[in-house]
């Protein structure tokens, strides 16, 4: 199977991308207004993978929860803080279908 995953971005609040931005992905985005105004700008981008926050797709009215969940390009990608590591790689493999991990 080909991915074609082009760029993945990070949208959360500055103690949420702080760490991302440490790692070295240039592509985060503060999330300090309405969250769908800031999610909806990636409906036509070339992001691939949006990893965000979780709390702020629990602010979203159930219409928006359901577009952003539902959504295949990009992939929105919820982390909490409470997220383990193995959770985390069996919800990527879910959503892009691809095991990054496997040797």
């Amino acid at each position: 199977m080909w991915c074609n995953v082009k760029k993945i971005a990070i949208a959360g609040s500055e103690e949420f991308v702080l760490g991302f931005r440490l790692a070295g992905i240039r592509d985060t985005f503060l999330i300090n207004e309405a969250p769908m105004n800031v999610l909806s700008r990636f409906k036509d981008s070339d992001f691939g993978i949006i990893i965000l926050e979780e709390r702020f797709l629990n602010q979203l009215d159930s219409e928006d929860r359901v577009d952003i969940e539902d959504s295949v390009k990009p992939v929105f990608i919820p982390l909490s803080e409470n997220e383990s590591q193995e959770s985390l790689m069996r919800l990527i493999k879910k959503s892009i279908g691809i095991d990054l991990w496997k040797e």
